[in-house]
This record gives structure tokens, C-alpha cells and sequence, in this order.
């Protein structure tokens, strides 16, 4: 049966990659606030710019322009940094119940946790700053460059004589192709990277005061990094290394970082509590069976001068069972040992059949930009895997 170190540290990573599934719902709100500004941005361009270079006339239109869509865009933008704070400022209160939850369930005795004050945990959200910039800061830094990169565009067009349906197209892409040929994708793109590495941020700075206020239950930190050819070599040639709680590299250490910090539960310290009573039922019939004593139900019922021994017996059992510190295991290692449903709601099915049936390692899910690879060309390459998984590779 795995340790409670082991139970914890899987729990730690399930969480984690709930974690990456709530950033994409919060990525997804946003695009929907940026995208819906894009036909309002369409219309003003090709009513207000006019062919013939940049003449005065058109400077002035120009001007013009840039203070309409300032207020399309910008209005877009805040509505963004709201989502953003209220999303993030939850989960940074609620990742250390998470975190908490966890530890009671795993352990074989009963500890008292310590709860950071909730105000504490929503100004981290303001005042943690992650890639040199506070969550405000990048909210600001991100709208302006939004804005700048569609005046820049417009002017590029205007310079070389475009149509404003032309210069309309650099601006938000063409629809045969998404939008993704157009300036505005970046900026998507931006806040989605924004978001996924502040999720790692305030939910591992949310779980280091957690750590820090219970840390005489810890001796140290683990830090764990989702091995898989996405992993900077940063993350992975940290990963494994062992920290006192609170100290040391705190993930992200870099746009888009996947890592965590794990606390080492210490089963030297926390082995000595009083047992769960569920628990000490079960070392009961464990110790009487060993001793060929009668079956008991509670510590008061053993043989006089038996008892001693059974606390010590109890204590070194429950040591057994908080563990040590994990192995290091990679993610496709990790993700090989969990359920067949698990597998599924992660990968998508298709998928978990090419990774279970196919035998197609993780690897070559993703791209070298580490992006998922479409299934349909998956199919191409890899049409053995989709034979050998039960699916018709053309049927994709």
C-alpha cells in the first residue's frame, strides 16, 4: 500500500492538473471578452480609414481611430483584469483547504493544521509578483501592447497603400483561418500564457503559507516537475531536489511553468500523534494477531502490561506508513499508474487509447512549441498507434 508521503504527493499532482484545467476555463472567458470586441474593431477600421497613405486627413483619422478602439479595447481589457482578480484571489484562499483536506485524509493519525487568514491568501494576488510583475502590472502591460500592436498594424497598411478591409485582416486575421494571422492572436496568446503561469503562482504561493504555518509537520519541500518533453531544463534538473519548507526555487521559474513544491510530511514528528480511531483499530488486530493475543476492542481492553507495547507498536506503524520521501518518477510514469477514466477526463479519449492500447508515449502528443498535436495529424504519422488502439485512422 503506498506511503502517506506517496498518497499525498499523487494527490498534489491530480490537484495540479485541475489546476491547468481551470486555467484553460479561465483562458477561455477571456478570449471570449477579447474576441468579442474584434467585429466592433472590423467596423470602426473600415469606416474611418481611407486609401491614400498617410496624408493628413488620414493622420487625423488616424487619431481618431486609435481613441475609439482604446475605449472598444480597453473596456475589453478591464473586464479581463477583473476575471483575473476574482478568479486568482479564490483560488489562493482555496488551494490550501485543498492542500489541507489531503493531508488529514491520507494520514494515519490526527494532526491540528494551522489555515492562513484568507486575507493573507487574496494579497498575494497583489502583492507576488511572478515574472517581474505584479498581477496588475501585467494586466496593464499586456492591454497596452495590445493596443500598440493594432495601431502599429494599421499604419503599416496605411503606409503601403492597403484597403481598409486589408488592413482590417492584419488587424484580427481572417476567418478561414480563426483569427490566428492576426495581431490580435497575439495578445491571446499573451493572456493565456499570462494566465496559466499565474495559476502555478498563486496556487504554489498560496500552498507555501500553508506550508510555512504548519511546518513543524514537515521536514522540507519537494520539488516536483512534470517531466515530458514540455519541461524546461530548468524545471527538470530540479526536479526531485529537496528544500527546507519555505525556502528555495518556488515555482513558476518561467512562463508557463507546470512544476510544484511538495511538502515532505515528517514521519518522525507527525508518527507520534494519536492514531485515528479507525486506524487504531486496525493496529490492534495487527498487534494482537502478531502477539496471539484475543481480539480486543479498544487500547483498554488489552492484557495488563501490554499496553507499552502496543503504543510503540502503534508509533513505529504509523512512521511506516507516513513514509519517507517519494521516489522520482516521471509524468508518463505516473500517469501509466493511474485509472483508465483518470487517463480519459487528461488526455481526451482518443487519446488515452493511443497512450494505453497504442503504446504512443506522451511525447508525441505535442510539438516542439509544446502544443498538442491535432488527432487528425496524428493520423498521419502515426496511423500503426490509431490501428492498434481500435480507431480508423482516416476516420479523423
Amino acid at each position: 500500500m503506498p506511503t502517506a508521503n506517496e498518497q499525498f504527493l499523487d494527490a498534489m499532482v491530480r490537484h495540479q492538473i485541475g489546476l491547468m484545467r481551470f486555467s484553460g476555463s479561465v483562458r477561455n472567458e477571456i478570449f471570449g471578452l477579447l474576441d468579442a470586441t474584434e467585429a466592433d474593431i472590423v467596423r470602426e477600421i473600415r469606416a474611418r480609414i481611407k486609401p491614400g497613405g498617410i496624408t493628413p486627413a488620414n493622420v487625423q483619422r488616424l487619431k481618431a481611430l486609435e481613441v475609439v478602439i482604446r475605449g472598444i479595447r480597453g473596456g475589453a481589457w478591464k473586464d479581463v483584469s477583473k476575471v483575473w482578480g476574482t478568479e486568482f484571489r479564490n483560488l489562493a484562499v482555496q488551494n490550501p483547504q485543498f492542500v489541507a483536506n489531503a493531508i488529514q485524509t491520507v494520514l494515519p493519525v490526527t494532526v491540528a493544521l494551522n489555515m492562513p487568514a484568507p486575507e493573507l491568501l487574496r494579497a498575494l494576488v497583489v502583492t507576488k509578483p511572478f515574472e517581474g510583475k505584479t498581477m496588475r502590472e501585467w494586466s496593464r502591460s499586456i492591454a497596452q501592447s495590445d493596443l500598440n500592436r493594432i495601431m502599429d498594424q494599421v499604419k503599416i497598411g496605411m503606409v503601403q497603400g492597403e484597403s481598409n478591409q486589408a488592413i482590417a485582416r492584419r488587424v484580427v486575421g481572417t476567418k478561414a483561418l480563426g483569427g490566428r494571422n492576426g495581431t490580435t492572436e497575439v495578445s491571446r496568446r499573451g493572456a493565456e500564457s499570462i494566465t496559466r503561469t499565474a495559476t502555478n503562482h498563486f496556487s504554489n504561493q498560496a500552498n507555501r503559507a500553508f506550508f510555512e504555518d504548519n511546518a513543524k509537520l514537515f521536514s522540507g519541500e519537494i520539488y516536483h516537475a512534470t517531466l515530458d518533453d514540455r519541461t524546461t531544463l530548468i524545471c527538470s534538473s530540479l526536479d526531485g531536489e529537496r528544500f527546507p519548507v519555505g525556502e528555495g526555487p518556488i515555482p513558476p521559474l518561467h512562463f508557463r511553468c507546470r512544476s510544484l513544491r511538495v511538502a515532505i510530511i515528517n514521519d518522525e514528528v507527525v508518527g507520534t500523534r494519536f492514531a485515528k480511531p479507525f486506524t487504531e483499530k486496525q493496529r490492534l488486530r495487527e498487534f494482537t494477531k502478531e502477539r496471539g493475543l484475543k481480539s480486543v476492542k479498544n487500547r483498554k481492553e488489552l492484557p495488563r502490561g501490554t499496553k507499552g507495547d502496543f503504543d510503540k507498536f502503534q508509533r513505529a506503524a504509523n512512521r511506516r506508513d507516513i513514509g519517507k520521501v517519494p521516489a522520482k518518477v516521471t509524468y508518463q510514469e505516473w500517469l501509466t499508474r493511474q485509472s483508465p477514466a483518470f487517463q480519459t477526463d487528461v488526455l481526451g479519449g482518443a487519446r488515452a487509447k493511443l497512450f494505453r492500447q497504442g503504446k504512443l508515449p506522451l511525447k508525441k502528443f505535442v510539438n516542439r512549441a509544446g502544443d498538442d498535436i491535432p488527432l487528425r495529424d496524428l493520423a498521419k504519422f502515426q496511423r500503426q498507434a490509431f490501428i492498434d488502439a481500435g480507431l480508423d485512422p482516416d476516420s479523423f
